[in-house]
């Protein structure tokens, strides 16, 4: 849930240039500040941090929008690595009539492996 909200905040709030033709405007900044304080720590956030600071003393539109640009940028990043971080690990692949060196064949001599069937 969590990530979906984040990713339709994202679209919402700094949502690309390419689909929008007009700048970001600096009255997008308190969303974009919300936004970026629900990322999890990393440096892609504290780097969207420094960019939104640098947004926040831009003295003109373009170079509030060139700063916003970057926000988005490891904005994106930061939330991407947190949507893999909560995907599940892929399964360990259990040994078959060709492959008796995976877990739960003949020729493994590893640790037990759980949803493997013990060695034979």
């Amino acid at each position: 849930m969590r990530i979906a909200t984040a990713t339709f905040a994202l679209l919402v709030c700094l949502a690309p240039a390419a689909a929008r033709a007009e700048l970001l405007r600096c009255s997008e900044i308190p969303a974009a500040q919300r936004f970026v304080e629900g990322l999890p720590p990393g440096p892609d956030t504290r780097a969207a941090q420094r960019h939104l600071d640098a947004a926040k003393r831009a003295a003109s539109d373009e170079e509030c929008d060139k700063e916003l640009r970057q926000v988005d940028l490891y904005a994106r990043r930061a939330a991407g690595a947190e949507k893999r971080a909560a995907a599940p690990e892929p399964p360990v692949p259990c040994a078959d009539w060709l492959h008796q060196d995976r877990p739960g064949g003949s020729d493994y001599h590893g640790p037990p492996v759980p949803g493997c069937p013990a060695g034979r």
